[in-house]
């Protein structure tokens, strides 16, 4: 078991009275219909709009009127096209960038129907197609904040409490661990445990700060007490039996339910289904960069790792000049590192601890309240900054800019005999940042959890993913919360 430090626990039972206040403020799914109306109101602008940014002190214009008229027609165009995207279902357990690129699939496929609207009428007399161009970009950027601006304040009503959805947890496993965990980190994805039915917690106790409500048996009498809302199925896989008793349970009252895999099942992720004429066959997943793929990385983390040196290097000497001044010793901090195909390698990170901070502690994970960081290298954790230097182990060749973060050769020679499927993280290039970073997994987060998330982006690898890492890294550079 994790220490229950490792992460933030859940609200106690003072919130539940503002969680019961949900359906009186707001319904729990208010934000796709509010997203409806907006991008109406969006759609409906950018006509003119584009209009009036093609025409503005142009000498030759077209008349307005067709455009005018028009209206209704891209406001269709623009619901169909986002409503096949997803953009109109719920966003319960979705992260906002999952969202934004789905919306952007979304505005390109209204593009193309709009443009093919004009050929397939003959209408390219009465709409010039310079007015679309600008029409659309100027809708994708307000869809963009109209989004952003409804997900902060969907954060802050859930936060609060108000439109949730009230949980029952049912067994103590690994899974139902994570997942407590995970729903306690982000309250925005709507999720609040009011309690754990268990048969190996005594009832009355507390399981990572939720209740435990009763035992597993008790789950009707529980949901009706409780008010639950949905119920989260977390027994191990060898009570195979009781699960499928449960999920008949659930069905027999009406109930919503989720199944939590045991975590031996979440780490082993390689199962890859595929058909041929019909017969199913099942293999396994294997590494994704690999071949042209690896290639193609490499030459990305090169030329990115280069312009981002020279564009960076007035805040690398900056931050150089106050370590110099401000804490006496190396400006760098060098440690040997596991790097791809378990070669190590030395990384360079700017210095945020004293000299010699590990000759009287040894090799430990830096923890809350640290008294070996110093307040200037505080400040360089928690921004990240002492990681820049890094960017010179990507242009080498050492690491990537998205991959499994290196760990320490003392801490890796632990790991690699205690943790599942740690050494398949060794298959790429160690990265500045990865799956497990964005997902606020770093620091003391655990091992087990982190090395989850490594796995599941090596066999999932995509140009795509490693944009959604450097985009989060980005939005999430000041609100780490395992970053001490």
């Amino acid at each position: 078991m994790h220490p229950a430090s490792a992460y933030p626990t859940p609200p106690d039972d003072a919130s539940q009275t503002i969680v019961e206040r949900r359906l009186a403020v707001l319904p729990a799914d208010w934000l796709p219909i509010a997203l409806l109306v907006g991008d109406v109101v969006i759609a409906a602008i950018s006509v003119p709009a584009g209009y009036w940014l093609k025409y503005y002190n142009a000498g030759q214009v077209l008349p307005f009127g067709p455009y005018l008229a028009a209206i209704p027609v891209v406001v269709a165009i623009y619901l169909f096209s986002l409503a096949i995207t997803g953009q109109y279902r719920s966003w319960r357990g979705r992260t906002l960038i999952d969202q934004i690129f789905a919306l952007y699939r979304g505005i390109g496929l209204a593009a193309v129907l709009i443009f093919a609207a004009i050929e397939l009428g003959n209408l390219g007399q009465r709409f010039s197609r310079l007015t679309i161009l600008p029409a659309v970009l100027l809708a994708a950027v307000l869809m963009t904040g109209e989004r952003y601006l409804l997900r902060q304040f969907e954060t802050r009503l859930r936060r609060q409490g108000i439109g949730t959805e009230r949980v029952l947890m049912v067994g103590t496993g690994e899974g139902s661990e994570l997942l407590i965990r995970r729903m306690s980190m982000f309250p925005q994805y709507g999720f609040h445990v009011v309690g754990v039915a268990s048969d190996d917690v005594a009832a009355d106790e507390k399981y990572l700060g939720v209740p435990v409500v009763g035992r597993v048996g008790d789950l009707p009498a529980i949901v009706k007490q409780l008010k639950v809302d949905q119920v989260f199925l977390a027994l191990p896989a060898s009570q195979r039996d009781r699960l499928l008793h449960l999920i008949k349970l659930c069905e027999d009252e009406n109930l919503e339910f989720k199944i939590v895999p045991d975590l031996l099942e979440v780490m082993s992720t390689r199962v890859e289904a595929n058909a041929i004429d019909g017969l199913p066959l099942v293999g396994i997943r294997h590494n994704q960069l690999r071949g042209s793929a690896a290639v193609v990385k490499r030459i990305i983390d090169v030329v990115i790792s280069g312009l981002l040196l020279v564009l960076v290097s007035p805040v690398l000497l900056i931050a150089a000049i106050l370590i110099k001044v401000m804490m006496p010793g190396p400006i760098l901090f060098r440690q040997e590192r596991i790097g791809r195909n378990r070669k190590p390698f030395v990384i360079f990170k700017f210095r945020s601890m004293i000299p010699d901070a590990e000759a009287k502690t040894g090799p430990v994970v830096a923890k809350p309240g640290d008294d070996r960081v110093t307040p200037l290298g505080r400040f360089l954790r928690r921004s990240s900054l002492d990681e820049l230097p890094q960017l010179i182990n990507v242009l080498k060749g050492d690491m990537s800019l998205v991959g499994p973060r290196p760990q320490p050769t003392f801490f890796d020679e632990r790991y690699m005999g205690e943790v599942p499927r740690y050494l398949e993280r060794g298959q790429v290039r160690p990265g500045l940042t990865g799956w497990a970073e964005v997902n606020d997994l770093r620091g003391g987060a655990p091992i087990v959890d982190r090395t989850m998330y490594d796995v599941y982006y090596i066999e999932n690898w995509s140009l795509a993913l490693d944009i959604k890492c450097v985009i989060l890294t980005a939005m999430r550079l000041f609100s780490h919360h395992h970053a001490y």
